[in-house]
């Protein structure tokens, strides 16, 4: 989920708030200061993702995959892990209980993983999205 140009950074990112509102608010900011591919989404404050809040974030790792790296869950519920699982989006929003254990379960090659801040002057190594995106 990395690639050698990524290093083996991440973003560890809290999804808190209404979880459709506050899913469109990180994919906005990740998209504009991104400086690393891979990106650990805490939804352990959030309510229960939604359809809406999951479409985002599925959108936004498919973007991230085509750098590299991608979108993962920390702390996803039982309801977030069975809705993923039925609208078949655990494949590109892989959940892990914690912190810990989704770092783990990144790619030995880029190791030792460390957690990276998003660019405070938008400057992101992410590739502009299309007009309309």
């Amino acid at each position: 989920m990395t690639s050698p140009a990524a290093g083996s950074r991440y973003h560890l990112l809290p999804l808190t708030g209404h979880p459709p509102t506050a899913a469109a608010r990180l994919v906005r900011a990740v998209r504009s200061g991104a400086t690393t591919p891979t990106v650990l989404v805490d939804v352990t404050a959030a309510g229960d993702l939604d359809v809406e809040a999951l479409g985002a974030l599925a959108r936004l790792s498919m973007l991230l995959r085509s750098t590299g790296g991608g979108v993962v869950l920390v702390g996803a519920g039982p309801v977030a892990r069975q809705l993923t699982a039925r609208t078949g989006t655990a494949w590109l929003l892989p959940a892990h209980r914690d912190v810990e254990a989704a770092v783990a379960a990144l790619p030995a090659s880029g190791r030792p993983w460390t957690v990276t801040g998003l660019a405070p002057d938008c400057s992101s190594a992410l590739p502009r999205p299309a007009e309309g995106d």
